[in-house]
């Protein structure tokens, strides 16, 4: 794809996207909570899509990759447009600005190349549709608004062809593939136990609050070792998840209790692992 020709079209998605905040600025929203909280989520996702395909048109080494990396920049691109239409139309206002907390992926595909930038980058991709791919099932089900609820239905399909394309490109599917990725992610958000992995946690002040909550209360803990304190602490939408090594049966314990004193523990994933 000419970069002339991908860069404009991303300066107009942004364009357009800006138009319509401006459009919705002084109204009501008219959708629920729920429904609201997955226009915001999905707009900053797919924001931050774009940009992550462009990264693979620019930097892909087979051109099979490349070719794909195109596909997902065009299709990203009218979902977006039409994400910040039908969210102008609702009355919710959606960031025009990507969201930092995506920062650290794109650094790591800034200094990845050739056969490890497409490895990276189909990880990325395979991790991102996979989630994309439960959010949207869960709107075209049970989205309260008809409109919202028929654009996910629609949007669905093209979501898991991505899914489906990238895991191929990957050569693996099923689980053998998941696991794969959950290992990169999950390599890539060791490489520094103080970084949250930026395409999990929320955004919303509610979330980076919870967080800072736990992390302060943990770090508050006169017994709790070094590992314990530098554990990774994931919010998203109130769900609260823990990942990392930590010493002992106990703190592991010791952590859960602190984190459901702030979202009770049917909002908690305990994923320490002790050494």
């Amino acid at each position: 794809m000419n970069r002339h020709v991908t860069i404009s079209a991303f300066g107009l998605c942004s364009l357009l996207l800006l138009t319509n905040f401006c459009t919705a600025e002084d109204k009501k929203t008219t959708l629920n909570s729920a429904d609201e909280k997955f226009i915001k989520h999905e707009a900053g996702a797919g924001m931050a899509l774009v940009k992550i395909a462009d990264y693979g048109v620019k930097k892909a080494s087979k051109a099979d990759i490349k070719s794909f990396a195109e596909t997902l920049l065009t299709d990203h691109i009218k979902a977006n447009e039409e994400l910040a239409k039908l969210a102008a139309s609702k009355g919710v206002e959606t960031s025009t600005v990507i969201d930092p907390k995506h920062a650290e992926t794109y650094q790591m595909l800034e200094r990845q190349n050739g056969t490890e930038f497409d490895k990276e980058f189909l990880a990325t991709i395979v991790s991102g549709h996979t989630k994309c791919v439960n959010n949207f099932e869960e709107a075209a089900e049970n989205a309260k608004d008809s409109d919202l609820q028929a654009w996910a239905q629609k949007m669905l399909p093209t979501l898991k062809i991505h899914l489906e394309k990238a895991k191929e490109l990957s050569g693996g599917t099923g689980e053998a593939m998941a696991k794969a990725t959950g290992n990169r992610a999950k390599n890539r958000r060791d490489r520094d136990s103080r970084t949250l992995t930026p395409l999990d946690q929320g955004s919303s002040k509610s979330d980076t609050e919870i967080t800072a909550q736990i992390r302060k209360d943990i770090i508050a803990g006169h017994d709790m070792s070094l590992n314990g304190k530098n554990i990774k602490i994931i919010t998203l939408n109130g769900l609260v998840t823990l990942r990392g090594a930590v010493n002992s049966t106990e703190e592991k314990s010791k952590i859960a209790e602190i984190a459901q004193r702030q979202v009770g523990a049917h909002n908690l994933s305990n994923q320490l692992e002790v050494k």
